[in-house]
């Protein structure tokens, strides 16, 4: 005889999920009319000016919308009169028709379905008796039988989901949960599931992903805006010629610029092998070149996305990934500062030998590596890593500082350094490269190479998503220092920064975008 089927759960979310809308923007349709909702709106948008910028949280928010557009007092005077279901035909009207069949095929299938959805239950329970299903939500309290916009439960999202669930259900674990969502609201139940379906109703699995370029593209935006108004400002309606007119040295600087990515890959490559890490390299690659899609992000932070897909696809631990990571930025900092000690008494015309720079700069790199190996500098760095790292790798610190170990050995150090000035080199002659070709002469290799890595650190000590405004004005503050005019020092800035942060970027998202046939 064959063991029973353990009973499957299927969670539904519902708005975006099982609905094509939103069901709370339903009912505040539904409880005023054109006047009323424009005058709702206005009173709500203080409060959506805080929520947008985080001042506020999403069940105080909900709060408000609640209150503003009467949806308590429309259900209260629904129920009087008999009409609980005053909005399920609308509710109805907005399913999702791939939704309701995924649920009914569940229900014939002999699951348990339930609903779990941030929005208040006076709202949804209708629907959820039509469907024949079960109902977790946000609850609104109740005062002598009638409905008030105050949250009587926390903002049923995110974490909260679960915690509901596991309320509901008991523990999770061992369960056969398979569970649909299409937000960020639902991660944690989609992670919580044995099968999840993130925006799908297919029957394979479909993880909630690792990444979004969402929080990118208002930095894109801004950039684009920004550059095409600076553009105009500075050559008017000579612009379109000048590039046209630099098309070689833009080529030639995009060969040198990914000429240094190939090197920089190479120190990667360096880097992991010191910790014993060997990912299959196409694999690691492209990841690698992905993780370049957030670049434009505070002290290019967004890269450690880099860790969790080497981890997800190759089975690659994190922490020592994330050291490796922290690696780089050491070294492309020591890398920076060692092109101004080499290039700024050439610039300024100081008769020093190039030796004492390139001894002062190795000398530097190898008391850094003294100071980072004394006990005080040790327990100040495994304080700072477990502060930095998420609750989830704070018990794997200890694997990141042992990996930290490995990678802050003199000799991998200088070679990284090495690496790293090289590659930072191949972007100042590409900016040099452009300047020729405006006809700018006065600024030699040198001068063009501080110009770019100094403006490069005042973008990364500014903490603005890719040094944005900073950088630029940075790179147009020295080139002006060195007799190069506005009007030039202006799109020679802007082509170099699109030929760096921005292409990096773009080939970071191809590459993220793109999904190998076969996943390890």
């Amino acid at each position: 005889m064959t063991p029973q089927r353990k009973q499957r759960i299927a969670v539904f979310d519902v708005d975006g999920t099982l609905l094509l809308g939103d069901c709370l923007w339903l009912a505040a349709r539904r409880a005023k009319n054109a006047w009323g909702q424009v005058v709702a709106v206005l009173a709500c948008l203080p409060w959506l000016i805080g929520w947008q910028l985080r001042l506020i949280r999403t069940g105080r928010f909900k709060q408000q919308v609640v209150a503003a557009f009467g949806i308590c007092e429309a259900v209260n005077r629904a129920e009087a009169a008999d009409r609980a279901d005053w909005l399920l035909d609308d509710l109805k009207a907005q399913i999702n028709p791939e939704a309701l069949q995924r649920l009914h095929w569940h229900q014939q299938q002999g699951d348990r379905v339930l609903l779990c959805s941030a929005s208040p239950r006076l709202l949804l329970q209708p629907l959820a008796d039509w469907l024949k299903v079960e109902l977790l939500c946000t609850e609104l309290e109740q005062k002598n039988g009638l409905w008030r916009p105050g949250l009587a439960t926390a903002n049923c999202k995110g974490p909260e989901k679960v915690r509901r669930l596991e309320e509901h259900l008991g523990s999770l674990k061992g369960r056969s949960i398979e569970a649909y969502g299409d937000s960020k609201g639902d991660r944690e139940l989609l992670k919580a599931a044995a099968i999840p379906h993130y925006r799908s109703f297919l029957a394979q699995p479909t993880p909630y992903p690792a990444f979004s370029l969402g929080p990118l593209l208002p930095v894109v935006a801004i950039a684009v805006l920004g550059y095409g108004l600076l553009g105009i400002w500075s050559q008017g309606d000579q612009l379109l010629p000048l590039l046209r007119s630099l098309w070689p040295q833009i080529g030639l600087g995009l060969l040198l610029v990914l000429l240094g990515y190939a090197i920089r890959y190479g120190r990667w490559r360096l880097l992991l092998a010191a910790v014993h890490q060997h990912p299959p390299m196409a694999s690691d690659a492209r990841i690698w070149m992905g993780s370049y899609a957030f670049t434009a992000t505070p002290g290019k932070s967004g890269e450690a996305v880099r860790s969790l897909l080497l981890k997800q696809e190759c089975g690659v631990p994190m922490p020592p990934t994330l050291m490796a990571l922290v690696v780089e930025r050491i070294s492309d900092g020591t890398a920076v500062l060692l092109l101004l000690l080499i290039n700024l008494p050439l610039l300024l015309r100081w008769q020093v030998p190039l030796a004492v720079p390139i001894s002062l700069g190795v000398a530097a790199v190898l008391a850094g590596w003294f100071a980072v190996r004394s006990p005080w500098a040790t327990e100040q760095l495994k304080s700072t890593v477990k502060r930095l790292l998420p609750r989830k790798l704070a018990s794997a610190s200890g694997d990141g500082l042992i990996a930290l170990r490995q990678l802050l050995q003199p000799w991998l150090l200088l070679q990284a350094t090495a690496i790293s000035t090289v590659a930072w080199s191949l972007e100042g002659v590409s900016l040099w490269l452009l300047l020729r070709g405006m006809g700018v002469g006065e600024v030699g290799i040198g001068g063009a190479t501080i110009a770019h890595t100094a403006a490069g650190l005042i973008g990364a000590l500014s903490l603005l998503p890719g040094g944005l405004g900073s950088t630029e004005a940075g790179t147009v503050g020295l080139l002006a220092l060195q007799g190069v005019g506005v009007a030039a020092a202006t799109p020679a800035t802007l082509l170099i920064r699109l030929m760096t942060l921005w292409f990096a970027t773009a080939l970071g998202v191809v590459f993220l975008l793109w999904q190998p046939r076969h996943k390890p």
